[in-house]
């Protein structure tokens, strides 16, 4: 039954966003509630049909740079929490054999398991790491949930600022919205050269 348990869930949810398309479309349309706002951001993240950096981006543009990140921050995490705890303890076995074939994190695995605060946080900022394989890998690796919990609030948060703020401001302020992205970047270049660092000093 274990195995059916998250298709199915899946299946439920797209059922009942088919059914009730109209009331989202219609609560889109107008100001939505806060809770609503972070509901669909959290499914967005659990079922990615769409990249979710194109989500915070219309967040943006829709709603500020402010609840536009808070939003997708929550959203996001919730999603994190979730998936992580279907794979810890339900789905383990499965999750290991899907990371498998994710060669980008089969070379992240033991600096993972070395400095799993430092890596888990690096991660969630790196755009190109598959974020729900983020998520599958700390479920599947049973690493310890409050670390990989703020590692992740914390490694989220330049990247949903940036796409936040491009998406409300790249066309009004594009030297500002260049000079965010450069810094990003820049950040992008300091995780490298402490990646190199840390894993020179990596037990063998």
């Amino acid at each position: 039954m274990k195995k059916w348990l998250l298709p199915l869930l899946y299946i439920l949810l797209l059922v009942w966003a088919f059914l009730y398309r109209d009331a989202i479309m219609e609560a889109l349309g107008e100001r939505p509630s806060f809770l609503l706002l972070v509901g669909i951001a959290a499914l967005v993240a659990l079922f990615p049909v769409v990249p979710y950096k194109l989500v915070i981006a219309a967040l943006g543009y829709a709603y500020g740079t402010l609840w536009a990140a808070v939003v997708s921050w929550i959203g996001t995490m919730l999603a994190a929490t979730i998936l992580y705890g279907l794979v810890r303890y339900l789905f383990r076995d499965r999750g290991r054999r899907y990371l498998e074939r994710i060669k980008p994190l089969q070379t992240f695995t033991a600096f993972i398991e070395t400095h799993p605060f430092v890596s888990i946080a690096a991660a969630r900022v790196i755009p190109i790491v598959p974020q729900m394989a983020v998520n599958i890998f700390a479920g599947a690796a049973a690493l310890p949930f409050w670390s990989y919990t703020a590692a992740s609030g914390i490694g989220k948060v330049p990247g949903i600022l940036l796409y936040a703020y491009l998406g409300g401001n790249l066309s009004a302020h594009p030297w500002i919205s260049a000079a965010a992205a450069s810094a990003y970047v820049l950040l992008l270049g300091l995780i490298a050269v402490m990646y190199r660092r840390l894993s020179r000093t990596r037990p063998k």
